[in-house]
C-alpha cells in the first residue's frame, strides 16, 4: 500500500468553504504556530495554505480534525505553484538547535546577516513544524500526537503575492487582531483548471447531487461536456471512504 499519494488534499469544514474554494480558489490566512526548539519557542503566525498527501484509505483521524469536506489536486499542480512538503523536526534534535541559534541570530539588534538572509530564515521558518506535541482540534484531544503522520505540505506565498502584507507575524500581536491581519490579503487566491482536481470530497453521500450541480454551475462555460463528466466522476464521500476503506 502506498503511504502517499499522487495529490495533496485540502481539508475543510463546511460544503460552503469547498463550494467557495471550486468558484474563487483558495484563500490564503495566517496560520498561527508553535514551534519548540532546543531550549526554546518560536511563536508566529504565517501566511499560509495546508495539504496533506494521507492516502483516503488512512484519513479517518485526519477527518475529526481537519474536515470532512476536502478536494484533491495534482502534485503537477502543486509543484507550478511552489507548495512544498513540511520539515519535520524532533525539538532536542541537532537540527533544531541549529535553526533555533539562526533564529536568536535574526532578532538580535546588531545582527550580521543581511535583509536577505533574515527573511530566508523566516521562510525556512515557515515550513517547519514539530515532530510531535499536543493537538486539540475540534473532538481531537491528543497529549502526544505526531504531527509526523500528517504528511503535511504548504503553500507559504512571497510578500509580493499578498499586496506585500507582513509574512510572519509575532504570535501575541496576531492573536489580538486577527481579522485585520488576514483581510489584508483577503483577495489573495491560487486557483487551478478542473484537470488540476483529483478528488472532490463531501461528508454525506447524499450531497453528492448538490456538489454536481455547483460544478455545472462553475465550470460548465471552462470545460468540454466530456471534461465535466470526469469532474463529476471525482466526487466522493468521507461516509463511502470510512465504509469501504
Amino acid at each position: 500500500m502506498a503511504i502517499s499519494t499522487n495529490s495533496i488534499i485540502h481539508y475543510t469544514d463546511s460544503f460552503n468553504i469547498l463550494a467557495l474554494i471550486l468558484k474563487e480558489g483558495f484563500k490564503i490566512k495566517y496560520c498561527a504556530e508553535i514551534l519548540k526548539l532546543d531550549d526554546g519557542t518560536s511563536n508566529a503566525a504565517h501566511p499560509m495554505i495546508s495539504f496533506c498527501d494521507i492516502p483516503l484509505s488512512d484519513s479517518k483521524q485526519h477527518f475529526n480534525a481537519y474536515g470532512k469536506y476536502g478536494i484533491g489536486l495534482t502534485k503537477n499542480w502543486a509543484v507550478k505553484n511552489g507548495v512544498n512538503p513540511v520539515l519535520y523536526i524532533d525539538s532536542n534534535s541537532l537540527f533544531a538547535k541549529s535553526l533555533h541559534e539562526l533564529i536568536k541570530e535574526r532578532r538580535k539588534k546588531d545582527t550580521n546577516l543581511t535583509s536577505s538572509q533574515a527573511r530566508n530564515i523566516l521562510k525556512i521558518k515557515a515550513y517547519a513544524k514539530n515532530y510531535s506535541g499536543h493537538l486539540k482540534r475540534k473532538s481531537v484531544d491528543i497529549s502526544n500526537y505526531k504531527y509526523y503522520d500528517e504528511r503535511e505540505w504548504r503553500l507559504v506565498p512571497e510578500s509580493s503575492k499578498m499586496n506585500n502584507a507582513t509574512f510572519s507575524l509575532d504570535l501575541a500581536s496576531y492573536n489580538k487582531s486577527k481579522e485585520t491581519y488576514n483581510e489584508k490579503i483577503s483577495d489573495c487566491r491560487f486557483t487551478f483548471k478542473s484537470n488540476d482536481i483529483s478528488y472532490i470530497i463531501v461528508e454525506h453521500t447524499s450531497e453528492i447531487p448538490k456538489m454536481i450541480n455547483v460544478l455545472r454551475t462553475e465550470y460548465s462555460e471552462k470545460c468540454t461536456a466530456k471534461e465535466l463528466d470526469i469532474l463529476f466522476s471525482k466526487i466522493c464521500s468521507t461516509e463511502q471512504i470510512i465504509a469501504d476503506y
